[in-house]
């Protein structure tokens, strides 16, 4: 479990500290006479002091309107030394920021807000005594605030690790409390981390029932809920989905302006892959950012990017990717998503020009190289795809992926010898780069281009291994080992149980089905032959030359000629480079044929 928001005051921004010294100046009247009303007045726009930074053009006459009192005199020097800490902790310079906010404090000791950051920040240097006397002291001055309680409750559990007694003093600021969610988060963090699950549910179960009109409830109660009930895959019960949508449905309704909680509520949805409700908030913040080159910008416009394509809006997700790449033409993640979406629509040459932007933007980017080494495959370009696999080995030494990429594309060229060398050269360098190979597709592919280089020994040994490696899923190699032994006539009876073995696991694959009828041509058994064959040919997608000349085979086999011309025609009009096809039909078509044997 994350740990909840309240135990983060070590990291919290000091702009709700610096809000509390702005209004403490204006509601106590630090100021007198005219000079409250500017103070009242200054431009927002002019940063976080703008209020002190502005001098107020007051007539000469009226300077002794200016005077401070005692009281107030004393607020400015600890306002000043608030200011220091807030530029030094801006600037980097942590130990000077603290020792300012502790002079700010000992001017004004009753400000427990800035109690509670002096005294987190004590017991996070080893000062935990000295913190918690201070908290002491502001519980003692403020009994009814919850925030020196809350803060105690942290101290107790983080740095003395006594659960009971940062339980107790939680239980004490939920009761001083109960409309702020800081005690409930910190309530079932202490009891969930102590075992006692069922008190934490009563107090998710109490934060539920409350009444709160602030937005900033519900949501970090939705982030809390979120975090405890979603798996690592954004996944829950839907009962749970429902509770956290109300959770964050409700925060939205009763601030529905507050950014901070709409960013919440679209990463929300973004996470649980609810892309609906996500995109209209991601478009809303996208639209309040001043700078849409901005990071903050660009990385809202890359999540509406990816909501839309994961909903299949994939035009509006180009739309959104492309006038993101216009602004900032540099960014890498930005051409390579408009490389996915192009891949996804089948538009190959877009597509490759995306990733080929990636490598220029990025070399380092290896599944790039590895994306377009595919498209050139998939566009006939073998010989481009063993260059920029080859080019991407030596950018990628010692990677076996790419290694194991170029050993199947060389393979698919025919260049069996150079394909077999990168395939060992695989299995050397994958103990030192991806733990995943040698896996059951690698001795798959490498038992295939061994096959096809003539090498049947080790073909037959490779396939095997890919076999045992995945067992319950070894369709293809059990398919590929049967018929290449079926084909040659060797080992029928194991070929057979192999070639049923992958028909059982696909039993309307019509590669499958053609290997099984084979199989029964070659042990001379026509009519189990006939019937797989028409099977196959029933559930291929397109008609197969090779389905049909085995067809016509087992017709003559079984004596039906005129069936056996039929399907030889329609395998020679399919493919007209088949040299044995017109001797088979000829023979035929002068004389019966006899019964074969096989």
């Amino acid at each position: 479990m994350n740990p909840p928001r309240a135990l983060s005051f070590a990291s919290q921004s000091l702009s709700r500290f610096s809000s509390v010294f702005l209004s403490l100046a204006i509601g106590t009247g630090l100021w007198a006479g005219p000079l409250r009303s500017s103070v009242c007045a200054a431009p927002q726009n002019q940063g976080r002091f703008a209020a002190f930074q502005s001098t107020p053009k007051t007539p000469p006459a009226h300077r002794d309107d200016l005077s401070l009192s005692k009281e107030g005199g004393r607020k400015a020097e600890a306002l000043a030394a608030f200011s220091e800490g807030l530029l030094a902790e801006e600037e980097g310079d942590k130990e000077r920021a603290f020792q300012a906010y502790r002079r700010a404090l000992a001017l004004d000791s009753d400000n427990t807000e800035l109690t509670a950051k002096v005294a987190f920040e004590l017991a996070q240097r080893g000062e935990v005594a000295e913190g918690i006397d201070l908290l002491k002291d502001a519980q003692k001055e403020s009994p009814k605030d919850m925030l020196p309680p809350l803060c105690l409750s942290h101290i107790y559990a983080k740095f003395l690790k006594k659960p009971a007694l940062a339980i107790k003093n939680a239980v004490l600021a939920l009761e001083l409390d109960p409309e702020s969610i800081e005690p409930y988060l910190t309530l079932v963090e202490l009891y969930s981390d102590g075992g006692q699950p069922q008190k934490a549910e009563a107090i998710l179960d109490r934060a539920l029932k409350s009444e709160s009109t602030d937005g900033d409830f519900w949501c970090q109660l939705g982030e809390l809920c979120a975090r405890l009930d979603l798996n690592s895959e954004g996944s829950a019960s839907p009962e749970k989905i429902q509770r956290l949508n109300a959770l964050f449905q409700k925060a939205l309704s009763l601030d529905p302006e507050n950014l901070d909680n709409m960013a919440k509520a679209a990463d929300y949805y973004f996470e649980t892959k609810q892309y609906e409700p996500a995109i209209p908030l991601f478009r809303k913040l996208i639209a309040a950012e001043e700078e849409p080159g901005s990071e903050d910008a660009l990385a809202l416009r890359d999540k509406l990017a990816r909501a839309l394509m994961d909903s299949d809006h994939r035009d509006q997700a180009l739309d959104v990717l492309q006038k993101m790449a216009a602004d900032a033409p540099q960014r890498v993640e930005t051409h390579a998503m408009i490389g996915d979406i192009h891949l996804l629509e089948g538009r190959i040459e877009p597509a490759l020009a995306a990733y080929r932007e990636v490598i220029r933007l990025d070399p380092s980017m290896a599944p790039a190289h590895l994306r377009i080494a595919d498209l050139e495959m998939r566009l006939g370009q073998t010989e481009k795809a063993i260059a920029t696999l080859t080019e991407a080995r030596k950018q990628f030494p010692g990677s076996a992926l790419i290694t194991y990429s170029l050993a199947a594309t060389l393979a698919q060229a025919g260049r069996f010898a150079e394909s077999l060398a990168a395939f060992e050269d695989t299995l050397r360098e994958a103990p030192n780069s991806k733990p995943a190979l040698p896996n059951a597709s690698f001795y798959l592919a490498y038992g295939m281009a061994a096959e096809q280089s003539g090498d049947l020994e080790r073909a037959a040994a490779l396939l095997k291994k890919s076999i045992a490696l995945a067992p319950n899923d070894a369709a293809q190699a059990c398919n590929y080992l049967g018929y290449m032994w079926v084909d040659r006539g060797l080992h029928l009876p194991e070929a057979g149980a192999l070639i049923q073995r992958a028909v059982r696991e696909e039993s309307k694959n019509g590669a499958y089905l053609d290997s099984l009828g084979w199989y029964f041509y070659k042990i001379a058994d026509y009519p189990q032959a006939i019937a797989n064959l028409l099977k196959a040919l029933a559930v291929l997608p397109r008609p197969d030359p090779v389905v049909y000349e085995h067809l016509g085979d087992a017709y003559a086999a079984a004596g039906e000629t005129a069936k056996a011309l039929e399907a030889w025609n329609r395998a020679l009009a399919l493919d007209p480079e088949n040299k044995a096809l017109p001797g088979k039909i000829q023979s035929a078509q002068q004389k019966p044929l006899p019964v074969a044997k096989p």
